[in-house]
């Protein structure tokens, strides 16, 4: 990847609507993912689905995860084989999606599974840096009146406490399931005024 394409990304990631969707974020996911770099079936497909999954970022913006892959397309469409392209765009579309991909792969399911827990993982941080992410959440939907984003944060946390398992690997699940459960629990607490 040129220095330009990686400025790029810099760049979109410092827009002044991210709270918690920015280069910060990416740059822990990245960390994570050499942390992993053993499991990785496709680890250059891993590496452009983290930095260009929230390369076009607005929560009020319902064509963002298609834009995002224009922008993977338009940087890189020439420069990589279509079958990694392809692998990366799949991964793009489990996590915007917060769901693994139909397929056969179990290569392309796997790398999903990790993927998708990386994005899952400030669920199961300390309670301060999960309320962080709760605050920094709510900024990136400024656009919604309280009563709206309140209603919309407790269905989307009870649908998380309603899943058998948060996190989809192991490896995820042991070091934070507990504590995530813990998270959010509190966190509906709070949004339910008990």
């Amino acid at each position: 990847m040129t220095p330009a394409i990686f400025a790029d990304l810099q760049h979109r990631h410092a827009e002044p609507h991210r709270a918690h969707h920015d280069w910060a974020r990416i740059s822990a996911m990245l960390a994570m993912a050499e942390e992993i770099s053993h499991a990785l079936s496709d680890k250059p497909a891993f590496i452009l689905a983290i930095l260009f999954h929230t390369a076009v970022f607005d929560r009020a913006n319902p064509e963002a995860e298609a834009q995002s892959i224009r922008v993977l397309h338009r940087h890189l469409g020439r420069a990589l084989p279509r079958h990694m392209l392809a692998r990366a765009e799949a991964l793009i579309h489990a996590v915007l999606r917060q769901e693994p991909p139909d397929t056969e792969d179990p290569g392309l399911r796997a790398d999903a599974a990790l993927l998708l827990d990386m994005d899952q993982a400030v669920l199961g941080e300390t309670p301060a840096r999960f309320a962080a992410f709760e605050a920094a959440n709510r900024r990136e939907y400024a656009h919604l009146p309280d009563d709206r984003y309140r209603a919309g944060r407790i269905a989307a946390l009870q649908m998380l406490l309603w899943r058998d398992r948060i996190y989809h690997t192991d490896r995820f699940y042991l070091e934070r399931e507990k504590q995530a459960r813990r998270n959010i629990q509190a966190a509906l607490d709070k949004l339910e005024g008990r």
